[in-house]
């Protein structure tokens, strides 16, 4: 405890370096609204977007594939951008963004984060003394202390391991050419240098990735992540999202990238590259071996395979890497002028065969058996004004997916932009994450239609709607049904206000009375205004929820929830302070409401909240040295309808929690 004073003192005595939220983390909120991404695919796209501005694209050397590579560009803004450097070669300073039309102030901001001027020549591979001389090395440390204790921490069978949660981050970077880097983590709970992690933390992960090695684009030894197509047959990368799919006009393509976060899912483990075997033919093999947690049946055979890999109690350890996973597969892409076409293959072998129960109908349709293989074919053409990405792909039982989207500008003010996917319910792939309703590449026939207009400089609509069916039961849906959902957003920028709005109608078929379906309706609504300024930062937020469920149709059924959000921040040369408050009402856990919370350096934080109660938190920085960062964040929760938090071993006998987050960057 001294020494927890001690840091906390550091930092109120500290200068503190000025830190406001980036352009680049509004943006990724704004994707993260309702919930519709679990809490590892929020870590590996922060963590992705974050290792991508601290090694920037020399926008003089860089490629389209470069570009799209960022998320938040279109595919008219990427196309406008390598235009320009064809007509004029180069930029002399990133001010020239203002030159290209179809890039507005909010996303020449967020290029800023992820661009820099540098010299348009060739550069061959850096040598090992350069690397040594000029490279870049970070070191984080971060650290949970939650002051109070749960059930399983005290209880004689509960926790194995202490109750803090604490993760330790090395890279070392050189430019684009060299990135290399390990993580170690623990969750609270879980042993340290005891029971099955004698070696120390619960979790190590490893990666080294080179660029530019002649023919070879980009190797990757270690942990890695693949996306190709559109992700029928694998993205283990980012997730295409009903927002974010309206910004890049459904773009695709084979994106490698190392696997930096300490999340224990969603990664392949081994070797990759891309190599250019000519200058318009590229080929992506990749080959994996990893341990996984499974829960097994009698004999042996897989049940479940785990994807949270919790090792706190002596049941979860017994799980533990009990099953492999051997994975080998390739992409291949060739680019004839403005035409792209693909093709990618996928073979999985588990050591133990997959043997779900079948004793719901809806899980008739899980994959079974321990060889599984996939195969697709994808294109790409891009002709202003059109813009057209697909993808179809067969699994080893013959079973067919395919999305295809047209994207169309029909002005500089106006984007359209159409999906239509056909998922069969007997399709299985192992590491697909395609746009859907369901969440799934599987069981889903549906069509988008989404439209953003910009009347005006600063003023921007964004409206989609989306229906979906599902031939197959679903949980809690006993027969075929559909599903429907539908949003509405406005944002208007005007001087150092930003003022936003967003309503969301989203409509699912349940099972009711009966045997007949009834709707479940599912309204959301935000309200927001920001300030800013070179000191000041203010944000209030209002959020609204209200659920009909389907037991019945009475009025004292609805389910209704509000919350009332307010941020405040103070930066300056010589420190940076953030307080958040919200007050929280909610019915039920139906109308629960999501909202961003400021976090630690290398974290991201978008909790859900439901109940009667108050969340208030406050963080700070403080940089003694330029190379040398501390930070830390208090969060407390008070519930007014509750004697007890959580349930089971996580249950909290007190009607309050509070959280001490602590963190150090050394940069060198």
């Amino acid at each position: 405890m001294s020494f927890l004073l001690f840091l906390m003192t550091l930092l109120l005595i500290c200068p503190i370096k000025a830190s406001a939220d980036t352009e680049w983390e509004t943006w990724l909120e704004d994707l993260m609204q309702d919930g519709d991404y679990s809490d590892a695919q929020y870590e590996e796209m922060y963590n992705s977007l974050s290792d991508m501005t601290q090694n920037k694209i020399n926008i003089n050397q860089t490629t389209r594939q470069e570009l799209e590579s960022l998320p938040f560009l279109s595919e008219k803004q990427v196309m406008d951008i390598m235009e320009y450097l064809d007509r004029y070669h180069s930029m002399k300073s990133l001010n020239e963004l203002m030159s290209i039309e179809s890039i507005d102030y909010e996303t020449r901001q967020i290029l800023y984060e992820f661009l820099y001027v540098g010299e348009s020549q060739s550069h061959s591979f850096p040598s090992l003394s350069t690397l040594s001389k000029y490279g870049k090395n970070e070191l984080s440390l971060y650290g949970k202390l939650p002051m109070y204790a749960r059930v399983g921490d005290t209880a004689e069978r509960g926790y194995l391991g202490y109750k803090y949660k604490y993760w330790t981050r090395y890279t070392f970077s050189y430019s684009d050419y060299v990135k290399a880097g390990f993580v170690a983590a623990q969750d609270a709970g879980e042993p340290f240098f005891s029971q099955n992690n004698k070696y120390g933390f619960d979790q190590y992960s490893a990666f080294l990735m080179l660029k530019r090695l002649g023919r070879v684009e980009a190797l990757v030894i270690g942990r890695y992540s693949v996306s190709a197509g559109m992700g029928l047959v694998m993205n283990n990368g980012f997730s295409i999202g009903k927002i974010s799919v309206l910004q890049n006009m459904g773009r695709q393509g084979c994106v490698l990238r190392p696997h930096t976060s300490s999340s224990e899912s969603g990664y392949f483990q081994g070797i990759a590259a891309t190599i250019s075997l000519t200058d318009n033919l590229s080929l992506t093999p990749f080959l994996s071996y990893r341990k996984t947690d499974a829960t097994l049946n009698g004999d042996g055979t897989i049940s479940t395979i785990l994807y949270n890999n919790y090792h706190r109690t002596q049941a979860e350890l017994s799980k533990k890497n009990n099953t492999s996973i051997t994975a080998a597969g390739v992409n291949t892409i060739w680019n004839i002028g403005d035409l792209s076409l693909g093709a990618t293959a996928v073979y999985t072998h588990l050591s133990r065969p997959l043997n779900p129960s079948m004793s719901a109908t809806y899980k008739r349709i899980y994959p079974v058996g321990s060889n599984f293989f996939n195969a697709s074919l994808n294109y790409s053409f891009r002709h202003y004004p059109f813009c057209m990405n697909g993808e179809t792909a067969i699994s080893d039982m013959g079973a067919i997916a395919t999305v295809n989207s047209l994207g169309y500008y029909l002005s500089q003010h106006v984007d359209l932009m159409g999906i239509y996917r056909f998922y069969s319910f007997r399709y299985n792939s192992m590491y697909s994450n395609a746009f859907s309703e369901g969440g799934k590449t599987q069981n889903e026939t549906g069509f988008y239609l989404g439209v953003n207009w910009h009347p005006r400089y600063g003023l921007d609509f964004s409206a989609y709607t989306d229906i979906a069916y599902f031939a197959w039961p679903r949980y809690g849906v006993s027969q075929s049904s559909y599903a429907s959902d539908n949003v509405l957003s406005i944002k208007w920028k005007t001087g150092d206000w930003l003022l936003s709005g967003r309503y969301r109608l989203h409509l699912k078929q349940q099972d009711g009375n009966g045997s007949n379906l009834q709707w479940r309706q599912e309204h959301r609504a935000r309200l927001c205004a920001e300030w800013s300024n070179e000191r000041w930062t203010s944000r209030t937020q209002i959020d609204y929820s209200s659920v009909y469920p389907v037991s019945s149709s009475s009025s004292s059924s609805l389910s209704q929830g509000y919350m009332l959000t307010q941020n405040f921040g103070f930066i300056s040369p010589k420190y940076s302070i953030y307080i958040g408050g919200k007050y929280f009402h909610t019915d039920s856990y139906d109308s629960r409401l999501y909202s961003y919370e400021r976090a630690m350096p290398r974290t991201f934080s978008y909790p859900s909240y439901f109940g009667h109660g108050i969340r208030y938190s406050l963080v700070a920085e403080c940089r003694p040295v330029p190379s040398l960062q501390f930070a830390a964040k208090v969060g407390v929760v008070d519930y007014f309808d509750r004697s007890t938090i959580g349930s089971s071993l996580q249950q909290i006998n007190a009607s309050s929690a509070c959280d001490i987050e602590l963190g150090l960057k050394w940069k060198w």
